[in-house]
């Protein structure tokens, strides 16, 4: 079944620069990071046929850009989607970093805008703004980011958070004007800076339901800032896909089967200042984790962030994404455990469905 929009669907994956699994119940199944795994899950993901690759920021995980830069010299076509505290970098310094990494990789780049979690992980990386504050932060370095690239005049900014003078950026992008943007997050800060700034809104998963009024509400605050045309709207999700809908709920509930309590307590206290992952938490009390028929939620008990998944069979996975293809979401940011394994699998077994040669290539 074709999807239903004009627009090509985009597909990308994720690198798990925390390490990896194929169950959270067994030390033995763990995947240390390293750069060969890294490269195993980008470049099976590549030659599955997805786009980009989000490479996350936290704590836990390997620094995002150094990951990027080792896993784009290991690939060949695949973009690396950088997720980026705004705010730990000043934004003249950022500007050049990615238009180097564009003009490096001849337009591989995208980048995943992260307001943060607050609290005690930004504090130990010395970032104490508050909520709102991250969002006023985010929103001033992206303009001066975006003035920097677009601007032929050396540019002068005196703001709340930063001031440069006579700045400039060299190289300039490869991309034209500048690299493609993401954001997620549902609070009304993240919106309104998304719908300002974002090329694409990627929420978190959730029911169909929820998500259509998330759509709907960035639409809103878009149209305030003329941008209702400019910007598309993705679904951040897990994906667990098998021949039989029976051996996907079996090995869906096998990952977390017998994960450690103590896992379980630290995700339930983690990024307490995060109202998307608030979302996730209050997500994981469905019965049985099951948000929509084929929607689950148990991947949110082993990990904070975008935990829900799409469990089932080929049918009933690419019925699932049509559902959101049909609200209007035109992009799917995919993970699944273990990584390099999910991503062939899906890349065979349900991408074929919805993309074509022509489609995979960014317009």
């Amino acid at each position: 079944m074709p999807n239903k929009l004009d627009t090509p669907i985009r597909f990308g994956w994720f690198v798990p620069t925390a390490g990896d699994t194929s169950t959270f119940g067994d030390s033995s199944a763990m995947i240390p990071p390293t750069l060969d795994h890294f490269t195993d899950v980008a470049r099976t993901a590549e030659q599955a046929g997805f786009e980009y690759a989000l490479v996350p920021v936290q704590t836990l995980c390997y620094e995002a850009w150094v990951s990027c830069a080792m896993i784009a010299a290991r690939t060949e076509r695949l973009s690396p989607l950088i997720a980026i505290r705004v705010g730990s970098i000043h934004p003249a310094q950022m500007a050049k970093m990615f238009s180097t990494f564009d003009q490096l990789t001849e337009g591989r780049v995208c980048i995943n805008l992260i307001a943060g979690p607050g609290g005690a992980e930004q504090a130990a990386e010395g970032i104490f703004y508050e909520h709102d504050e991250r969002y006023q932060v985010m929103d001033e370095a992206v303009t001066l980011m975006k003035r920097l690239w677009t601007e032929d005049a050396p540019v002068t900014h005196n703001g709340k958070h930063f001031q440069i003078e006579n700045g400039t950026v060299f190289p300039p992008t490869y991309q034209e004007p500048y690299p493609r943007f993401y954001i997620g997050g549902s609070s009304p800060a993240a919106i309104d800076v998304g719908a300002k700034h974002a090329d694409c809104y990627l929420f978190w998963g959730d029911t169909p339901e929820a998500t259509a009024d998330k759509i709907a509400e960035v639409k809103r605050v878009a149209a305030g800032y003329g941008r209702e045309n400019d910007i598309t709207f993705g679904m951040r999700l897990s994906v667990l896909v098998r021949d039989t809908e029976e051996q996907a709920w079996a090995d869906a509930n096998a990952i977390i089967a017998d994960a450690p309590e103590v896992l379980k307590d630290h995700v339930k206290g983690m990024w307490a200042e995060s109202q998307a992952n608030t979302r996730m938490k209050e997500l994981s009390e469905a019965d049985d984790y099951l948000i929509a028929p084929h929607l689950w939620s148990g991947f949110t008990t082993i990990r904070p962030g975008a935990g829900v998944a799409i469990v089932g069979n080929p049918d009933q996975v690419e019925a699932t994404i049509q559902e959101f293809v049909d609200l209007g979401c035109t992009e799917f940011c995919l993970s699944g455990y273990p990584h390099h394994e999910e991503a062939e699998r899906f890349g065979r077994m349900v991408m074929p469905r919805f993309t074509t040669a022509a489609s995979l290539s960014i317009p």
